[in-house]
Formats: structure tokens, C-alpha cells, sequence
């Protein structure tokens, strides 16, 4: 019936949301308990205040509080009764004695008791509320003691309340309210999921069923895991929306102006005018090198007067200026070039999974610098940099070809060059870091895959894994681009050069494990001192949702003064992201894939630090950028923020600063 209220109903996106919003509402009616059993790391986010670490005697995990303790619990729901129960003491060496402790729900006194000395569980009725936000506010207020005071030979000045083994929250009788903002932010999940569907393309059938399927993810989040499922809704929906807007922008068709410039080889002067272009474009770009690699020694120089930082240790200490030497190289060595260094000149070593070792870096640039420095016979501080600014120049070179190739436009091709000189984090390509040669292998790779010469790809893609872990992450794109060249009927030996990028790295591991005497299948020490390097963190957080990546570094800026180090690393992650959609929407599907495997392994990774000189390999960012740049104000806006950026953060990091 055309024109009845009725006909709404045939509207895909009213059907599914009238759909999840009841499924979403029965589903928050079943009534399994929400509990903390304080045995693992991942309950932290509910520990909202006044927690110790978790700790465990005779096989029970339990935590202290500091005596004014907090648990938020998201998605709890409201308009039911509820029941606390919780097992805890008050443990108070003699002569203390317990003392009176108090319960609070949602800023509301529950419960006034003095605690057992002995682990005991309690239960406590809490009256029905109706707050639309469906937060369960637990407080725990109790008197404190410090052991150091209390008993002898205790050196812990920690000052403890109570001892907390468990929280358990039960639901009593009745129509459980949701929460309003989550039960709105996953409805806008499943809706946005079906536009995304549509976006690419998907039938109205298909892209509804994706929904729904959504939909079902949501209900069993909700059913068996309330709490994880709420804290993340803003990022499950923040995600999905962002997908479904990356979606619509790589539907919109290239201008003309984006498209690749196609040459006519009928032509002869136009030919010969392209030649002679292209020569003096390379020896521009010689030139611009040469400048890019004078400023980065005057730098140190220019700015010899500005105070540093001290941070953790001394050899990473900034130090007066006293010579040219010092300038080019020697405030050029700290951070992890020590580290490559020592590699280089003494080879791995490894004491066991308690003491920071150079076994957390790859082996491919110590090789090649060590060699270097044996033959020319100079310091390794002094050949690292030498090294790492000749392969730069090749990557100049090789990034040059490559565009060329792509686009057989000298213009672009020119502009990607200087862009990735001119890039903030670029000084790392000039100094005894990886990166260089990193970004070597990554482009000759993906040129000779391009010209279908795939042991010459899979060499350099091999030679990617034994310089970063991220090598292993070609084999993506160049599985995609073999199978797009050749299809599945005609794959040859040579398919094994794809995975190149894979060996590379488990040969680096197995290398690890026959060195210092460990079995084939044990978890590398490289994996064991990065853990040590980042303190449990990214051990802890991987994987994870990408969108709680972003959110964790987003709540430091909101809730603390954000470090440099912060606003660096969230700048150059956005800036992946924004580059990664441009690249997929302008450039090659290889070179998009190659975008987005990196892209969402660093946000699943829990931890974005170094992010930075991680975007500098990232080449099919600096070509789309030179697409952007046939603007002359999108040019001079780039080139002018970048070189002032980069001058920026390479005088901080000689002056001791972690930049990345």
C-alpha cells in the first residue's frame, strides 16, 4: 500500500532498526551474573581508583585498595534490584585491630560493617534505580595501614585497606532498563554496518544480513559479556561509522587530475622531452639530498644552546657542543642506534628475560653496518649514519622508478621524492636506524613484483624481514599482486618468493633460538625482551580492538597534559590512517593493501609507540601525497609544514628527547 504509514516498513534500514532495537532489549533481560574475579590484567578497566597491582597467595588472586577505592561497571542496566556480593577481609597485624569499612553504590551508602580479619564473603541488597546511564558505581572506604609500620622486615610502604578477592553483581526481578548510550551506540552500529554494506556495493540483501550479523555479535556481547561489551560500544560504533565513511569517500570517482598521466610513445619529442625532464628532475633531487643531509648536521649546531632532557639513562643524555664530528654523528647516537650498534660491533647477546638485550632488534642493518665499518675501518657511531644516508639516496632512486612506473608522470614522481625527505620523522633515514634500509627493501620489492620479477621480489622482500618485524607483513600485498598478475591457474615455483617477507623474520628467530640454546618452537627471546622493553604493555594489550588503540591515547589527552611523545605519535597515526584512505582510493590495489595490513597491525598492536618513524616506510603515503600536491597551495602547505616539523623534532631528539 503505496503511501501508508505501512510502507515505512519495507524501508531496510526502519526494518533493522526497529529489529535491534527490541533484539538489543531482550537481549539485555537475561540475567547472567557480572563478575570480578580479580585474576587478570583485563579487569583494569573497571578498577577505576584506589587498586594495587594484582597479587596472588596459595593459588588466590585478590588486590588491595588504598582505602578510598572505586569500580565503574558499564552496561549494567537499571530498574531492578540488585545484589552485591563480595568476598574480602580487613587483615590488620597486631596490635591494629578491624576497622569499620563502608559500601557505596552509585554515590549511595549501601553498607556499614567491620570486615572479618578472615576472607569472608558479604552480601548486600541494593534498591532499584533508574538511571539512564546503567552504570554500577561501586565505592570501598576503609582505614588504611602500611606494612612497613606494622610488621617487621617488611619493606612495602604501600598504604592497604582492604584485601579483595571477588565482586559479583546479581540481577533481582523485573524489566531490566538499558543503558541509553550504549543500547543507542550499538543500534547505531548495526545501521551503520548495513550502510557500509551498501557503500561497497553489496545488495540491499546481502548488506542487510551483514547487519544482522552485526546485530547477533552484539546480542552475544550483551548476554555474555555486558561490562567488555559497553566499555567498547564507542569504539565498536566509532570504528563501524569510520569504515562506512572510508567506504563513501573511495566511491567517489578520480578526477581527472588523479588519474595517471598516459604517455604517447608516438611521439618522439614529447618522448624526448620526458627524458630530458626526468634527468634534470634527478639531479634536483641530488641536490635537494644533499641539502636535506647538510641541514640535519647544522641543526644540533643551530641549535646548540637549547636546554635537554634528561631521561633514562646517560648515554642518551644531551651533551655540550664541542665539535663537527659531534654534530654529524655523535648527538646522532642514542635511542635504539645504541642498540643496533652494539649488535654491530659485539654481536647479540642475551641474559634471560629479566635484563633489557639487543635481541630485540633485527639483525639487517647491524650486518650491513658492521661490514662497513670493519672494511673503512671507522667508529660504528660513524658508520651507521654513512650508511644509513647512502641507502636513503637509493631509495630516493628506487622510489623515483617506481612512481615513474605508476603514473609515467616525472612530475609526481618528484614531488613523492621530496615529500619523503621533507617528511617530520625523515632524520631517522640519516642516522643508525633501520629505517633506511627498510624502506630499500620495501620499494625495490614491490618494483620488481610490479614487473612480474618475483625472485628478485621475494629476495628483497626476505632481506625486509631480517631488518623489521613489519617485513613479514608483505607477503599481503605481494600475495595479492602475484595472484593479479597470474591467477590461481597459473601459479609457478616463483609463488614462493611472496613469502619472503616471513622467512626473513622466522629466520631471524630460529637464529635467536639455536644462538642462546632454545628449542625450534619456543617463543623467540626477541618477543621476551620487547615485552621487557615496553613493560608487559603491549604483551598485555595485543591483539586488541583498533578503535580502543586510538581511544586509550585519545584519554591521555583528555584526562592528563599530553607529552610530546603523545601528540607526535597520535599526529602521525592519524595521519597513516588519512594516508591509507588515499592511497586506496588513488594508487594501485596493491599498494592499498600494503597501506591497510600496516595500518591495522599497528592499531591491534594495543601500543602506537614509535608510530612516527614507522610511517616513513610507508611509500604509497608520499605518492598520494604527490597527487594531492599538483596543487601549488596543497604543495607549499605540505613541503612548509613538514620541513618545520621535521627541524623541530630532529633538535629534540639530540637533545634527549624519545621521539619515536
Amino acid at each position: 500500500m503505496t503511501g501508508t504509514p505501512y510502507s515505512v516498513l519495507r524501508i531496510p534500514l526502519v526494518r533493522l532498526l526497529l529489529l535491534s532495537t527490541f533484539a538489543l532489549a531482550v537481549a539485555y533481560q537475561f540475567r547472567l551474573p557480572i563478575v570480578l574475579d580479580m585474576s587478570s590484567a583485563n579487569e583494569e578497566i573497571y578498577l577505576t581508583r584506589g587498586f594495587y597491582p594484582l597479587e596472588e597467595t596459595f593459588g588466590v588472586t585478590y588486590r588491595w585498595t588504598s582505602g578510598a577505592a572505586q569500580v565503574t561497571l558499564p552496561g549494567v542496566g537499571s530498574g531492578v534490584p540488585l545484589r552485591l556480593h563480595t568476598n574480602l577481609h580487613e587483615f590488620r597485624p597486631a596490635p591494629l585491630t578491624p576497622q569499620p569499612a563502608s559500601i557505596s553504590f552509585n554515590s549511595q551508602e549501601i553498607a556499614h560493617f567491620t570486615p572479618s580479619p578472615s576472607l569472608l564473603g558479604y552480601d548486600f541488597d541494593v534498591p532499584a534505580n533508574f538511571d539512564p546511564r546503567g552504570e554500577a558505581v561501586l565505592g570501598f572506604q576503609s582505614d588504611t595501614f602500611i606494612p612497613k609500620n606494622s610488621l617487621p622486615n617488611s619493606t612495602d610502604e604501600r598504604s592497604l585497606g582492604l584485601f579483595v578477592d571477588q565482586i559479583q553483581i546479581d540481577y533481582g526481578p523485573g524489566f531490566i532498563m538499558p543503558p541509553l548510550i550504549v543500547w543507542a551506540l550499538l543500534i547505531i552500529s548495526v545501521l551503520t554496518a548495513y550502510g557500509f554494506g551498501r557503500a561497497v556495493g553489496w545488495s540491499t540483501t546481502v548488506s542487510f544480513m551483514s547487519a544482522v550479523l552485526v546485530l547477533i555479535a552484539t546480542i552475544i556481547g550483551i548476554i555474555g559479556f555486558r561490562t567488555w561489551t559497553a566499555h567498547n560500544s564507542p569504539w565498536l560504533a566509532g570504528t563501524i561509522v569510520c569504515v562506512w565513511l572510508i567506504a563513501l569517500r573511495l566511491k567517489q570517482p578520480q578526477t581527472t587530475d588523479q588519474r595517471p598521466l598516459l604517455i604517447d610513445s608516438a611521439q618522439p619529442s614529447i618522448v624526448s622531452n620526458l627524458k630530458s625532464k626526468t634527468q634534470n628532475q634527478k639531479l634536483e633531487i641530488l641536490l635537494v639530498f644533499l641539502a636535506w643531509r647538510i641541514a640535519l648536521i647544522i641543526i644540533p649546531i643551530v641549535g646548540a644552546g637549547v636546554v635537554g632532557i634528561r631521561e633514562c639513562c646517560p648515554e642518551v643524555q644531551p651533551r655540550p657542543l664541542t665539535s663537527w664530528s659531534q654534530a654529524a654523528f655523535g648527538d646522532w647516537y642514542r635511542w635504539d642506534a645504541i642498540w643496533y650498534g652494539s649488535i654491530a660491533r659485539d654481536g647479540y647477546q642475551y641474559s634471560g628475560t629479566r635484563e633489557a638485550s639487543n635481541v630485540a632488534f633485527f639483525p639487517g642493518f647491524p650486518i650491513v653496518n658492521g661490514v662497513v665499518s670493519h672494511v673503512l675501518g671507522l667508529p660504528i657511531e660513524v658508520s651507521g649514519p654513512i650508511v644509513s644516508t647512502l641507502l636513503t639516496l637509493v631509495a630516493c632512486y628506487l622510489l623515483y622508478r617506481l612512481v615513474q612506473h605508476e603514473t609515467h608522470d616525472p612530475d609526481t614522481a618528484h614531488r613523492s621524492v621530496i615529500y619523503l625527505l621533507a617528511f617530520p620523522a625523515a632524520y631517522y633515514l640519516a642516522i643508525g636506524y633501520s629505517e633506511a634500509l627498510y624502506v630499500v627493501c620495501g620499494l625495490a620489492a614491490f618494483l620488481w613484483a610490479r614487473q612480474g620479477r618475483w625472485w628478485l621480489a621475494g629476495g628483497m622482500a626476505f632481506l625486509a624481514g631480517l631488518t623489521r618485524l613489519h617485513g613479514a607483513l608483505l607477503i599481503i600485498p605481494l600475495g595479492y599482486e602475484y595472484l593479479r598478475q597470474r591467477g590461481l591457474r597459473r601459479i609457478r615455483l616463483d609463488a614462493v618468493s611472496v613469502c619472503g617477507g616471513p622467512i626473513g623474520v622466522l629466520a631471524f628467530m630460529l637464529f635467536l633460538n639455536a644462538q642462546f640454546g632454545k628449542p625450534a618452537g619456543y617463543f623467540s627471546p626477541y618477543f621476551e625482551i620487547q615485552t621487557l622493553f615496553f613493560k608487559g604493555i603491549r604483551a598485555d594489550a595485543f591483539p586488541t580492538f583498533p578503535g580502543t588503540t586510538l581511544a586509550n591515547y585519545l584519554h591521555g589527552f583528555l584526562t592528563s597534559a599530553p607529552s610530546t611523545e603523545g601528540v607526535v605519535v597520535m599526529g602521525a597515526m592519524i595521519l597513516l590512517i588519512i594516508l591509507t584512505v588515499e592511497v586506496w582510493a588513488r594508487l594501485p590495489r596493491v599498494y592499498g593493501l600494503y597501506m591497510l595490513t600496516v595500518t591495522l597491525f599497528s592499531l591491534i598492536g594495543g601500543d602506537l609507540i614509535s608510530m612516527p618513524r614507522f610511517v616513513v616506510p610507508m611509500f604509497p603515503g608520499f605518492i598520494a601525497m604527490a597527487l594531492l600536491g599538483k596543487r601549488p597551495w596543497v604543495d607549499r602547505a605540505i613541503l612548509i609544514t613538514s620541513l618545520v616539523l621535521q627541524g623541530i623534532l630532529a633538535l629534540m631528539f639530540t637533545k634527549g628527547y624519545w621521539i619515536a
